[in-house]
């Protein structure tokens, strides 16, 4: 399954995005800007890591006119209680920024997770200190939740986590006021 808007499509990653993959994981930049934390990855393990990917976690590569950008997914999807968590990631390169490619991305997940899915609440959790992250995220129709204090151990320090949620009841509200 892929999903369009505009110039950007969301499609399955496969075995030959490997070497966009690792560059991207093995960024310290881009790496300080999400959850998480890696150690460096090899083309080959990057290769392995796609070949059993887990199908529990929808993961899409970001294409912005035939450019793989970034990465995004549907993840913690809990269909008793609707809910899942979405995750995006962009390569920092300046000429895709200001482009509207995240926010394209990022409203393509929530109309699948809303619309396709029937999912009821959707969540993310960002560093606080990637405001472009959570400027994208409130432009969507995310809402605070709150903050996790001191959760995420980056560069020799601990960090908050904004915690953020999205109902559907409000995505369909917005979609009907347009």
């Amino acid at each position: 399954m892929e999903l369009f808007k505009d110039n950007i499509k969301l499609r399955a990653i496969e075995t030959s995005d490997a070497e966009v993959l690792k560059d991207m994981i093995n960024d310290p930049e881009l790496e300080f800007m999400v959850h998480g934390w890696s150690l460096p990855v090899s083309l080959e393990q990057q290769i392995e890591w796609i070949k059993n990917l887990d199908s529990k976690v929808f993961r899409f590569i970001v294409e912005w006119k035939s450019n793989i950008v970034g990465t995004c997914s549907i993840s913690s999807i809990d269909y008793k209680n609707s809910t899942a968590a979405l995750n995006i990631k962009l390569i920092g390169d300046s000429n895709i920024r200001g482009k509207g490619i995240g926010t394209t991305s990022l409203q393509l997940l929530i109309q699948y997770c809303f619309d396709e899915l029937n999912l009821n609440c959707l969540t993310a959790s960002i560093l606080e200190y990637n405001i472009p992250s959570l400027k994208l995220f409130y432009k969507c129709g995310f809402k605070k939740d709150g903050v996790l204090r001191s959760r995420i151990y980056k560069k020799g320090m601990y960090h908050n986590t904004v915690q953020l949620s999205f109902l559907k009841k409000e995505y369909i509200h917005e979609r009907d006021r347009q």
